[in-house]
């Protein structure tokens, strides 16, 4: 994966990683040749003795040594950390596209998807990426163990068979470090999900949003104790999967110093004998301590497991992802609908949900005109709508389109064909041009088109009269910013569907976006939106009966199924649900003792 990214740079990171091997051992050589030379020196009368001479060529090449162990090591975390950078950037992508891959939205209420999410969230646990890994890898891990085979080679030199001890003792010891820290970290991306309860409990207690309600219900030391208790079993557990590992990894500390202080014990007697040199101890015993590198963890180890953690969470994301081979998907002629959309028997239950929301629903949606949808909160409308869009499949039936079952159409051609606002449609802290322009991105460019959108929703005079006119922010939080109130908001959502319109989309849904308006603003919008689309295969939806009654068709659903279908006087008419509804919803804007 880092050279798919890393182009160039790995074959230059992996010179540098040689260069830099050789260097610590060429210099402890130049240090020992150094002080071995010192003697001759100090006897020779100085440092302008032929013999100071050669200690004065073996210190510049000394420190021609040391300069270069300055340059090198600086030279390759320059170009390990634009590897790093490089695959982060390249990860986050592959995040993005894998939860952005699926046509619908069910995989991320699946609480697997969630765990693998909040694993990629940072793309790393603890704040570690895996840019950061490979960094570490590179200039630490690494190069940590090719200098440390550099300074066991020099050691054959001294006993081959202390050589051979000492690295066969840091190599077991290193093996069992590594066992039980790779224990630990598993446990701590098994304990996502305890990570991501204390993460809600901590956004409840420090969000804005919520800050109100934890106040006036008291419930600040409740809501810290819960986020207290999650960290803690997620504490406990790692607390649990580290008892033995400390105790082997302790053992085996103690076995690797006795052994490295017996090599220098050897050393020192052997110096002490004349059996080596004063030069050849130094090289010696910076040799063992280059070698005593291959043991034991360091601050990379945590850097290294930690920032790669996130690499097969996301592998596993692309997996669940990955939509599975199937037949070719056909695609809509360029008028679709013209005809019908016709849900057949549609039946639908949520994920981990026991009743099904949709019973074996029946509706016939004419082409080119209007219909409202209405119903006590929970009857399903908006699920209806879902599976319109194709966000979801039906548990049973089929949704058809012209008398084609959605599921043979290919999602993202049918999804291109709606416009929809949503009841908490998205308001993007980005220019007012980019709010409006998404609702059909190929033809964003298009300013004429762009400024008929947002007349016909009544808000072109708002948006040329902002500072930076089309080109504000819509958000306080970015400098030049503006802040629109409810109801221009409501203009910029009906402006972005308008231009879906324009980029080609033949079904409008209005999915009671208008919460937080009065009635009669409420019903001015429907009405506005009514009249723009005339023409135009429409969906409305809301809880306040009022505003809808201009719509061709109202469809009065009530558990899960089509109850009365018919126009606002005809269900007037018929004085069922829909007309008691509509009467019980009407007396509240009666003014007293005014006739009903």
């Amino acid at each position: 994966m880092a050279i798919a990214v890393s182009g160039w740079r790995s074959p230059v990171v992996a010179g540098l990683l040689i260069v830099g091997a050789a260097l610590p051992a060429a210099e402890m050589l130049a240090l020992g040749g150094l002080v071995g030379s010192l003697p001759a020196t100090i006897k020779a009368g100085g440092l302008t003795s032929v013999a100071g001479h050669r200690t004065l060529q073996v210190l510049a090449v000394w420190a021609a040594l040391m300069m270069l162990l300055q340059i090198a090591p600086r030279v390759r975390t320059a170009v390990a950390t634009a590897m790093g950078w490089r695959l982060d950037s390249n990860l986050r992508q592959r995040a993005m596209a894998a939860v952005n891959r699926p046509w619908g939205i069910a995989h991320l209420e699946d609480p697997a998807v969630a765990d693998l999410l909040s694993q990629t969230a940072g793309i790393g646990v603890a704040g570690y990426t895996p840019g950061t890994a490979v960094n570490q890898l590179i200039n630490s891990r690494i190069a940590t163990t090719l200098t440390a085979v550099a300074s066991g080679a020099l050691l054959i030199g001294y006993h081959w068979w202390a050589a051979a001890l000492l690295l066969a003792v840091l190599l077991v010891f290193g093996l069992i470090a590594r066992s039980g820290f790779a224990r630990q970290l598993q446990t701590v991306v098994g304990q996502t999900a305890a990570v991501r309860r204390a993460d809600y409990f901590r956004t409840l207690a420090l969000a804005p949003a919520s800050a109100k309600d934890v106040r006036l219900l008291g419930i600040g030391g409740w809501i810290a104790d819960r986020m207290r208790s999650e960290w803690q079993a997620g504490l406990d557990a790692q607390r649990k999967a580290q008892g033995g590992a400390f105790r082997l990894t302790m053992a085996a500390s103690v076995i690797v110093t006795l052994t490295t202080g017996a090599v220098y014990g050897l050393l020192a007697a052997d110096a002490a004998t004349g059996a080596i040199s004063l030069g050849a101890l130094v090289v010696y015993l910076r040799a063992v301590a280059g070698l005593s590198a291959l043991g034991g963890l360091n601050g990379a180890d945590t850097v290294i497991a930690q920032g790669s953690a996130a690499i097969p969470a996301i592998l596993e994301l692309e997996r669940r992802t990955t939509p599975q081979p199937g037949p070719p998907l056909a695609r809509l002629s360029a008028g679709a609908p013209s005809q019908e959309i016709r849900f057949d028997k549609v039946s639908f239950t949520y994920a981990g949900g026991r009743e099904p929301v949709l019973k074996d629903l029946d509706l016939t949606i004419s082409a080119g005109t209007s219909m409202a949808l209405v119903g006590l909160n929970g009857a399903g409308k908006t699920t209806l709508v879902k599976l319109l869009a194709r966000l979801y499949d039906p548990t049973s039936g089929a949704v058809r389109v012209d008398g084609q079952d959605l599921r043979e159409i290919e999602p993202a051609d049918w999804q291109r064909r709606i416009a929809a606002i949503f009841q908490d449609f998205l308001r993007y802290g980005l220019p007012a041009r980019d709010n409006i322009g998404f609702g059909g991105l190929e033809m964003a460019h298009d300013q004429a088109a762009l400024e008929r959108a947002a007349e016909k929703a009544g808000v072109l005079d708002r948006i040329q009269g902002l500072p930076a006119g089309w080109d504000t922010p819509l958000s306080r939080h970015f400098t030049g910013g503006a802040d629109f109130s409810g109801g221009e908001w409501q203009r910029i959502g009906l402006a972005r569907a308008l231009f879906a319109v324009e980029a080609g989309a033949g079904v409008l849904i209005l999915d009671e976006p208008t919460a937080n308006l009065d009635v009669r603003a409420e019903a001015a919008l429907y009405d506005r939106f009514l009249d723009l689309t005339k023409g135009l295969t429409t969906l409305l939806i809301s809880h306040r009966f009022s505003t809808v009654r201009r719509a061709d068709c109202i469809c009065f659903l009530e558990n899960g199924a089509v109850s009365e279908l018919g126009t606002h006087d005809a269900l007037i008419a018929r004085g069922g649900r829909y007309a008691e509804m509509f009467d019980l919803q009407s007396q509240r804007f009666v003014e007293p003792g005014a006739p009903a």
